[in-house]
């Protein structure tokens, strides 16, 4: 769904105040819908974020992360199964490192 034309509109609205009670209407049923939006934006910065950590956390302790498993993680967006990763590229092996993501994601060892 393409938000962008609908939150700038009622975004205009609320700055200069909902002129007609259909404005206000749009203002207050469009709040959950922004919330939402701002929860998902939130989400999916965190969830960056923490696939970034990993992989500079990753990598710093055993060197450049093999393409397939440096996909992998980018591509998560599941927050607890990122942070999982993140502990173990900070507290795991290379090869169990290899195995969670491995597991968590269907693609193949790589080296």
């Amino acid at each position: 769904m393409r938000l962008g034309p609908l939150l700038r509109f009622r975004a205009a609205i609320a700055e200069v105040g909902p002129a007609t009670p259909e404005e206000e209407e749009i203002v207050m049923t469009t709040q959950e819908l922004v919330e939402q939006f701002i929860e998902q934006g939130r989400t999916q910065g965190l969830a960056q974020g923490m696939a970034r950590a990993t992989i500079t956390l990753y990598e710093a302790r055993f060197g450049p992360m093999p393409p397939a498993l440096r996909s992998a993680v980018e591509g998560i967006r599941d927050l607890p199964t990122l942070e999982k990763w993140h502990l173990l590229a900070g507290t795991g092996t290379r090869e169990e490192v290899h195995d969670a993501i491995t597991a968590g994601t269907g693609a193949g060892r790589s080296s």
